[in-house]
């Protein structure tokens, strides 16, 4: 690998460097002025904020100095909005305005006026809203959210606007289907439990914010058929040594509790920063299911509970190698370990008489160990030219080792005499070790911006499922249902953007990424006789467009198109039958495809702030879940792909001020689904029309105080083949008051008040029926603390450089 990447790499350094000098510099324009109180006095600090007036991106960030005058240089030629802000003080927002070449802006004093809030100290922090639209992804901003403290990754996603997460780890956002999750822009290649636990070892105080990228660009991996929710972790940019204490409490019927400490130094030239976190986590549930096949019905009620422990562990260091490079170094790493014990009782017997012909009392002991370890290495160069080079090397490692004990026992149908009685001991190690490198560039060209890059990824994942069933008490290996799977794949990427104005009022942002997919998955059986191999080999071209028009000051309308992919995650490729209870089982399927997805939207906002949205999208092979009857009494959960999948969405999201104190964020989704294919002989012909709705209020009280209201309703709609899902929904409130002169805050809030969250849906064919109901424990009062302590002031020139490149990098 090392031989094929470094040529590849030297050339890229070579021919990016010799460009730079070969295209003209950017528009040298600049905005001045000063920021003043009530009384004439200059307001240190300040933030200054600049906001391109087409999507209300960040375009450059500032500070006010001693005399409360800024300076934002090197501007481009566009429409702009300016936004000053200080605590204590209300907003100044000024009016959309033109900015013209090599232009020097001069503003006028700015006076703020005082705000009505009674604060118990003054603090220099940047404000962000709770929720930002922009032209590419919705931002929801973690740290502003009150009902968001104190919980996982994966509860926290499920709050977000927009996002919809099944029991199984599937995600829908705006309404779209398939969606996958990345961490600091690098995809997670896990699914379902696997994604589950992984998304639980991250805590909502590790995260900065939800971005939910709908219309990724060609520099983006091409996975993801409905976009990518991406999880950006915190890294703090203040000078000088300063840290945080987290601690949380909440109580339902299991209680849970995490807490955490994180601690950060930086100088002009070097950062180092760390954390540690540890999270209990005890989550009970009761599911009930009823499965109807052939002649044959089943009707089980189950309980269980998963009791997790985990450490979780952030280290890196940033170091300034010039005024325009910079090379970092990040370590993630989180260990857990779990207990999953579930109860299960099921009736069983014949159809249509519904007679009782048995019982089935099963358990199932599961001892978890899982290991989740990550490393980058990352070079970053960006000069006054517009030049910026950016280089990712990344490794990381997954290892899970699971052991699971099942007694299953027949009874009769008064449940007193013991028929027949097995037991049921399964060991299945998982390895997972992927690396990867890539390069992105981007530089002015023209009037533009060109874009280029590269990735190489490898991926290898080794499978040991041995399956044991006790004969007189020992444990004897059965060489017909233990199996080795071996995963490799690997891809190699390459794209070009380009992104332009052609006027004030036209912007164009193009590209084109080509990918190139390789993979094996061999199957083996431990009696030596049978070995199944399935090789792909497939190249795919991934256009991207989106076109903006500015057609008034308060209207701005745009048109998008893109293709994406979603290649089987080999977790889904693995055919291991994993038994949930003797009569019931999952299996992976070697023989997935991946699916594909095109999609149009057209979108419109009215004063940057209504965002609406119309989108047509048509996916082929779409990957998802069924249910097939097995034999006997058995029934299969299984992953197949379906013929085709027609899907027609409108969006509206609405971020509003509707007064100082009252800060409401509201988002609809309505879609029409529609399902066609071809399974086990039977034809799918499927459709639904349903609407999502989500609406998060923030109240600011005097005293520093603050109250939030959040809730979701989703209709019941299609999921997957034929799966109906019921009305889902839930109202949660919470409480913040800042102390300790602003350093730390405490909060309280309840989830799910009236326990409305549950997961109904039915599931019905001409081969099989199935009805399932899920309550997990949602309704729970939370207690949470957090101390900020150390140097919280922002105070110099790097600090505000650090904060534009930040910016840049949420852009991209």
């Amino acid at each position: 690998m090392k031989k094929n990447l470094y040529p590849h790499s030297l050339f890229a350094l070579i021919f990016i460097f010799s460009f730079d000098h070969a295209i003209a510099q950017k528009s040298s324009s600049s905005i001045k002025g000063k920021v003043i109180d009530f009384d004439n006095k200059p307001i240190l600090f300040a933030n200054v904020a600049l906001y391109a007036a087409a999507d209300s991106s960040i375009a450059k960030v500032g500070f006010t100095l001693d005399d409360g005058s800024f300076i934002l240089p090197e501007l481009e030629i566009g429409k702009y909005w300016l936004k000053i802000s200080f605590v204590g003080f209300k907003s100044y927002v000024s009016d959309p305005f033109d900015l013209a070449r090599d232009a020097d802006l001069s503003w006028l004093e700015i006076k703020m006026e005082p705000s009505d809030n009674e604060l118990d100290e003054v603090v220099v922090e940047s404000q962000v809203p709770l929720l930002e639209i922009k032209k590419d992804r919705i931002v929801f901003n973690v740290d502003q959210s009150i009902n968001s403290l104190g919980i996982s990754a994966l509860e926290l996603l499920r709050k977000s606007p927009n996002v919809f997460i099944d029991n199984s780890g599937n995600i829908r956002i705006m309404g779209r289907n398939n969606a996958f999750v990345a961490v600091n822009g690098k995809v997670l290649l896990l699914t379902g439990g696997d994604l589950d636990a992984y998304l639980r070892t991250i805590q909502s105080d590790q995260i900065e914010a939800i971005e939910l990228i709908t219309d990724p660009g060609a520099q983006y991996d091409a996975i993801g058929t409905a976009g990518i929710l991406n999880i950006r972790l915190k890294k703090n940019a203040e000078l000088g040594a300063n840290g945080s204490f987290n601690a949380g409490y909440s109580i339902g019927n299991k209680p849970r509790y995490n807490t955490s400490l994180s601690g950060n130094y930086r100088n002009k030239l070097l950062n180092l920063y760390g954390s540690y976190g540890f999270t209990r986590f005890q989550d009970p549930y009761i599911e009930k299911v009823t499965i109807q096949q052939s002649d044959q019905f089943v009707n089980l009620v189950g309980t269980g509970n998963i009791d997790r422990r985990i450490h979780s562990l952030k280290g890196g260091v940033d170091l300034k190698l010039s005024p325009n490079s910079f090379i970092g170094f990040l370590a993630l790493g989180n260990f857990s370990d779990a207990l999953w014990n579930v109860s299960d009782r099921a009736d069983f017997g014949s159809l249509p008489d519904r007679v009782i012909g048995g019982k089935l009392w099963a358990e199932s002991n599961t001892i978890m160990d899982r290991t989740d370890l990550s490393f980058n290495l990352n070079y970053r160069y960006e000069n006054e030219k517009g030049t910026v080079l950016n280089m990712d090397a990344d490794y990381a490692y997954f290892e899970s080792l699971k052991n699971n004990t099942q007694p299953n026992e027949i009874r009769d149908p008064s449940g007193e005499t013991i028929i027949s009685s097995v037991n049921f001991f399964t060991d299945s190690p998982v390895i997972i070790d992927i690396k990867s490198f890539k390069l992105d560039f981007e530089r002015p060209l023209g009037d533009g911006i060109l874009g280029a890059g590269f990735k190489f990824s490898g991926v290898g994942s080794d499978n040991v499922f041995d399956f044991y069933q006790e004969v007189e008490g020992e444990l004897i290996l059965d060489p017909t249902r233990s199996n080795k799977f071996f995963f490799q794949e690997n891809i190699n990427a390459a794209y070009l953007s380009y992104t332009i104005n052609f006027s004030e009022k036209f912007n164009l942002a193009t590209g084109l990424r080509a990918e190139q997919t390789r993979s094996i998955g061999d199957l083996q059986n431990e009696q030596g006789t049978q070995s199944e191999v399935v090789n792909r080999d497939y190249l795919d071209f991934f256009p991207s467009l989106n076109l903006e028009y500015a057609a008034s000051k308060i209207h701005n309308l745009s048109i998008s198109a893109n293709r994406r992919i979603n290649r089987p995650a080999y977790q889904r490729l693995n055919p291991f039958q994993f038994l949930l209870n003797q009569l019931f089982y999952a299996q992976g399927n070697p023989f997935l495809l991946p699916e594909y997805a095109t999609a149009f939207s057209l979108g419109h906002s009215y004063k940057n702030t209504l965002s609406s949205s119309f989108t047509y999208s048509h996916v082929k092979n779409l990957l998802t879940e069924l249910y097939l009857p097995g034999e006997g009494d058995v029934s299969i959960y299984t992953y197949v792909n379906l013929d085709d999948q027609y899907q027609y969405t409108f969006n509206l999201t609405a971020p509003l001020t509707l007064t100082e104190w009252w800060e409401s964020n509201s988002s609809l989704t309505a879609f029409y689904i529609k399902n066609k294919a071809e399974i086990s002989g039977v034809s799918f012909d499927e459709n639904a029309t349903a609407f999502t709705f989500s609406l998060q209020n923030t109240f600011t009280l005097p005293k520093s105080v603050y109250l939030e209201l959040t809730g979701f309703y989703n209709s019941p709609t299609l999921w997957g083949v034929n799966q109906r899902l019921g009305t889902i929904w839930t109202i949660d409130v919470g409480a913040r008051k800042s102390i300790l002169k602003g350093l730390g805050s405490i909060s309280m809030s309840v989830s799910d008040i009236f326990k409305t969250n549950v997961w109904p849906s039915t599931s019905d064919s001409p081969i099989i029926y199935v009805n399932e109901f899920r309550q997990d424990d949602t309704r729970r009062l939370l207690a949470s603390f957090t101390y900020n302590f150390g140097n919280r002031k922002l105070k110099s020139s790097r600090r505000r450089v650090t904060g534009l490149e930040e910016e840049k990098r949420r852009r991209n």
